[in-house]
Parts: C-alpha cells; structure tokens; sequence
C-alpha cells in the first residue's frame, strides 16, 4: 500500500492480501470501502467476517450492500444475525440484498443449524415479509428446523402460514396412520401455531386449504373452520358438505352444527343431514332428499336402514323394483306379505332380522315368513311353530287369566312341562319363560324362547312376548 495514496484494491485483491484489504474496509473513501468489501467476498475468509459485521452499519449504502454480498457469500450461523438485522436497514437497495442473503442463501444452506438459527431470527423480527421464504421451509429435512420454522410462522403471525402449516400437519398425522413413525414434535408445534393463527381472519386461507387435493389436509382445514365462531366460516363449511369424503363432510356439518346453522328444506338441507347420519331429518327436506336416502341405504348399518326406511315412509316413497332395497322397505314395516309377495330380494333383509331385530316379535314375523319361503332357519327360535301359536294365544281376547289357563294346556300337550312333576314360571308379560322342577330347579322353556349365541359357548335367551331378557346358559 502507498503510504500517502489510496489502497490499490486490485493489487491486493490479485496477491490476495487479507489482512490489506480488511484493513481497506476502514478507509476513509466509501468507494474503497466498497471495493475491498467486494475483493473480500469470493475468498470467504474467516478473519474478515468481524470487519464485515462492523461495516453493516456503514454511512454508505453501497458499502453496506456489499458487506450483505461478502456475508451472504460466506454463509454460516455465525452471519445469521447480522443479515437478518440488515432486513430491516433504511436503504431499500440493501434491504433487497439482505432478503436475497437471508431467504434464498441462508434458509436453504446446506448446514442445518444455519437454516435453524436463520427462521429463529426471522421469527425475533417478526418481519411478514419472512412468510414465504418461512414456508418454504416447513418441510426442511431436518426435524429441529422445521420446529423453529414453524414457531417462527406463529411468532409473526400472518394468516398466510395456515394453509402451509394445516398441510404439514396432515403430513405428519399421515406418516404415523402409515409407518407408525412422525414427529409428535413438529405435530405439536404444527397444532399450536394452528390455535394461534386460526381466527375469523384466516377463513380465506383455510379455504385455499380445502381445495387441496388430499383429503387429510380438507379434513384438517375443515376442522379448523368448524372452531371458528364467526358468520364466515358458513360457506366454506356448507361447499364442504359436498366433499367426496364422508369424515369432511360430517365434520363440516358439525361445525355448522355448533354455531346454530338452520339448514334450509333444500338439497343443501339433505346433505347436512345426511352428513350428520340425521335420515328422518332428511324427510323434512321433501322430495329433494329422495336420491340421498336411496344411494345412502346400501352403504349403513342396519340401525341407520331402519331410518333411512322411516324417512322413505314419511315421504310416501314407494318402491317400485324387485330388487333387496325393496325387500328391505317392506321387511322394516313387518309387511311379511309383501315380502312373500317379492320372494328372494327379500331374504337378505328377513335374515337381518332374525339377527339384529329389537323386536323379537318382529324377528319371529320374520322366521314364519322364510319357513313360508321354504327357507327355515334353526335360529333364533328352536320351535318356530310353538313361538307363533304361543304368541297367538297371549295376544288374543279373553283374560289374564283365560290366556294363562290356554298357555298352560299348550305347555302341558307339547310336553314342556309335566303336571305333578313341574309347573310354568311365567314372564311378567305373561308369557311361559321357565320349567320348575319339583326340586325348585328352574329351567328356560327353550322351545318357546328366543335364543341368541355368544362367546364361550354361551346361549341367551329372550321373551318373545316383551323382549326381556331371561337367562345365559353355558355350555
């Protein structure tokens, strides 16, 4: 260096004096300041890193955007700080070199305690112009980053992270349903910053979420409407209700559900209720809920069949094909004849009975009506015959005690019991329920109850005249 005149940058630059050139950076002239800074930037040396912290608060513009560039060039969790505080300089041009420093070089650093420390800083700043670049990094490899990613996306606050974070999340929810392996972790702070950030204004960007193409994310974001009490989340909610999966669409309905929605008497209404497995609502809709409850009965429980039937009732629905649908309308109304009338479509649905029926009238109605078939079933009555004419003879006219005098004969003539030997222990309906032995030995009259098998080899049996249940015999 000349000792009157100034640095020769590019000589020093070409004998790749370090130590001239940092001391350079002080020199009384920006544009030596500024060259040497430049020299200094593609030798990324170490000891020049202090002197390029001090020149980010230089008077000049031009010198502080090329400290940014010498800093950016070296990289690090050591130039993390000082870059992100030059996000916020007065000058615009070194705020943009700072941004370009900080989102596109040290978020995506190959050391992953740069990329960590880099979003903890920008969440500190809390800068909103931080989002996108934060986003981007919400699937970081790395499980610590994309931590502080996240918690910086919460500190900030800006809306625009919903839909990103309710995507992670249902990443994360997916990856343990699938491996059994996720990190409870980024799931934890995914759902955090979600309870933060989702209020009233960040209807819009949930709604970006439901239209995404994985049903894990709609469901999530379908959820996180439904918490939010506001007049707002009414149409999305509603737009929901048509989804293709069964779990958005329920979740939806029940958030509307929660802030007191009346579903209109429209298709709109049908699938809110239907949503909601509501099917006798859907009748309050009229003949728009038709095409809902007849797609529908295929595909629930017999529980739900039975509503869905109630509901085709009350509309006046009449089938008019001899298909199990059918069988099934007819069956749920004890219409036997019907169902001897439609033969084998109806089969499917008499068996569901004899299965599950409450009813054990019903399921004996059923049984008679498949012996009438020429298809008999050996359960749930051991005698068929015996259950009807018993029946029979408890619903008819004449006393308590006339029925009582009938039944004991009937008992008596089919050997169920024996006078002298044992007498009828009678259900409190006044149906035959056991056989007591002159010893007190008291045994179900099995030929004239119900009977269901369980486990161990177990029997249970049930009045057929009021459905109580009577006893379990083992073995």
């Amino acid at each position: 260096m000349a000792l009157f005149g100034p640095p020769d940058i590019p000589q020093m630059e070409a004998k790749r004096d370090i130590q001239g050139l940092i001391k350079a950076l002080s020199y009384k002239d920006a544009a030596i300041r500024r060259a040497a800074a430049e020299a200094l930037t593609p030798m990324k040396d170490p000891t020049a890193a202090e002197s390029m912290v001090a020149l980010l608060g230089d008077e000049n513009p031009g010198v502080r955007r090329a400290a940014v560039a010498a800093l950016s060039a070296r990289g690090g969790a050591r130039v993390v700080d000082p870059l992100v505080s030059s996000l916020q300089d007065a000058d615009a041009d070194v705020r943009a070199a700072a941004s370009t420093a900080v989102y596109r070089r040290l978020m995506t650093d190959a050391d992953g305690e740069t990329r960590r420390a880099t979003a903890a800083a920008l969440g500190r700043i809390r800068d909103t112009n931080a989002v996108e670049p934060l986003v981007k990094g919400v699937m970081d490899p790395d499980e610590t980053v994309r931590i502080t990613v996240i918690k910086a996306l919460q500190s900030i606050g800006d809306v625009g992270a919903v839909a990103p974070l309710v995507v992670v999340l249902a990443h994360e929810q997916v990856r343990h349903k699938s491996t059994g392996r996720s990190s409870l972790a980024v799931e934890r702070a995914a759902a955090t910053a979600l309870d933060a950030l989702c209020d009233e204004s960040a209807v819009e960007s949930l709604e970006t979420a439901l239209k995404h193409d994985d049903a894990d994310v709609r469901e999530i974001a379908v959820r996180r409407l439904a918490r939010i009490a506001s007049p707002r989340v009414i149409d999305p909610l509603v737009t929901s209700l048509q989804d293709e999966d069964p779990v958005i669409r329920r979740a939806a309905a029940r958030g509307l559900a929660e802030i007191q929605w009346q579903a209109p008497a429209d298709e709109t209404g049908v699938r809110y209720y239907a949503a909601l497995r509501e099917w006798r609502r859907c009748a309050e809709c009229g003949e728009a809920a038709l095409p809902t409850l007849l797609s529908s009965f295929g595909h629930v429980d017999p529980l739900e069949q039975s509503d869905i039937i109630a509901a085709l009732v009350q509309l006046k629905w009449k089938p008019t094909e001899a298909d199990s649908m059918t069988g099934y309308f007819w069956a749920a109304q004890g219409r036997w004849d019907k169902c001897t009338e439609l033969g084998e479509p109806a089969v499917e649905a008499l068996d569901g009975i004899l299965r599950s029926a409450p009813k054990w009238r019903d399921r004996a109605g059923a049984a008679a009506t498949l012996a009438g078939m020429d298809q008999p079933r050996s359960a749930p009555f051991t005698n068929l015959d015996l259950v009807q004419r018993s029946l029979a003879i408890l619903d008819g006219k004449g006393t308590d005690k006339d029925k009582r005098g009938l039944l004991e004969t009937l008992m008596t003539d089919e050997q169920q019991v024996e006078p002298g030997a044992s007498t009828v222990e009678w259900c409190k309906c006044g149906y035959p329920a056991y056989r007591v032995r002159a010893d007190s030995l008291r045994e179900p009259l099995a030929d004239v109850l119900g009977f269901e098998k369980g486990s161990n080899n177990a029997t249970t049996y049930y009045c057929p005249g009021c459905d109580m249940r009577r006893t379990t015999v083992t073995g």
